[in-house]
């Protein structure tokens, strides 16, 4: 109820409080960390001993806030999520991982995989949490293990369905990632969470990594079934948010091909992103007019889009 909402609230404040604090000081574990019980054993030093167990209750206290991402009331489910993404920030300023070579990379990327995980329910519709942790999107670091996180979900969730569509999970990625506002040029590329010292090293930093991440996770996305709903929405942003993005855009016939087959408005849209294909990206397609004119039909003067329809098709006809 409401009373138990609120020691809910008041507990992750406190949790947030707490481990914000002793991310800063540097008062947790860094490293591998040995079992709880080992450590308690006598050859650890006192302060070991205390950090090691701090650092314990530390990943309860995640595990804890990523399970409350699934919890009934809004409210709760959005300060664990903003909880858990300023231990983002904190442990990426000051990591939990010991750096072992100059060249690697000490963002905290499973932390991040929790909260994608978390956003990316199977059994209801979180779009409200997820348009509330967009601002994060912002950042490029963010965005690109994001993007990356996203393709990791997709290939673990989508291999056990046996190709049955997950509405809700396909639904959810879907708004989590059409949004995403990918960078157009490398100097595009100023807004870090947090500055790595190598930096210029590390791909994170370069634009053509991020349409690679960015191309993966669609591809992985749109290669499993959809629910039929999704492919119209998908079809609707393919020319302005996916295909300037991807290094390789005609990796997308595969999609656009069964898209075709569903039938009706999606058919005429998905010939709308293979005329694209054709035209801005030099595809050769030589089923494209048999397709047009397979879908010039009795059934076509019904279709809503009736207007687009013969709009698209006097462009395609007059097309050289």
């Amino acid at each position: 109820g409401r009373e138990e909402e609120e020691d809910v609230l008041c507990a992750a404040r406190a949790c947030s409080r707490l481990f914000g604090a002793l991310l800063e000081r540097r008062e947790l574990f860094v490293g591998q960390l040995p079992a709880e019980e080992a450590s308690l054993a006598d050859n650890c030093s006192a302060e070991d001993k205390y950090k090691i167990w701090m650092r314990h209750r530390y990943n309860d206290c995640v595990d804890c806030l990523a399970e409350l991402m699934g919890h009934d009331a809004f409210q709760v489910k959005e300060l664990s999520l903003c909880t858990l993404m300023k231990f983002v920030e904190l442990e990426a300023q000051y990591p939990l991982i010991k750096v072992e070579w100059k060249g690697s990379l000490t963002f905290p990327r499973e932390l991040l995989k929790v909260v994608v995980d978390g956003l990316l329910s199977l059994n209801e519709d979180a779009s409200l949490l997820i348009s509330r942790f967009q601002e994060y999107l912002e950042y490029d670091d963010i965005r690109y293990f994001v993007i990356k996180a996203v393709t990791e979900s997709i290939g673990q969730v989508m291999q056990k369905t046996k190709e049955k569509p997950l509405p809700f999970y396909q639904q959810n990625v879907f708004s989590l990632i059409s949004p995403i506002n990918m960078p157009n040029k490398e100097c595009d590329m100023v807004k870090f969470m947090v500055k790595q010292d190598n930096w210029e090293e590390l791909k994170v930093s370069k634009l053509q990594a991020h349409k690679q991440a960015f191309e993966k996770m669609w591809l992985s996305f749109l290669k499993h079934k959809l629910p039929t709903g999704l492919y119209k929405k998908v079809l609707v942003i393919l020319h302005d948010s996916i295909l300037p993005y991807m290094n390789e855009p005609t990796l997308m016939i595969d999609f656009l091909t069964v898209a075709y087959g569903i039938g009706g408005a999606i058919s005429l849209l998905a010939l709308n992103g293979l005329f694209i294909l054709i035209h801005q990206h030099n595809l050769e397609y030589p089923d494209f007019y048999k397709k047009l004119y397979s879908l010039l039909d009795h059934s076509i003067y019904h279709v809503k889009y009736r207007a687009r329809f013969f709009h698209m098709a006097d462009l395609f006809l007059s097309s050289s």
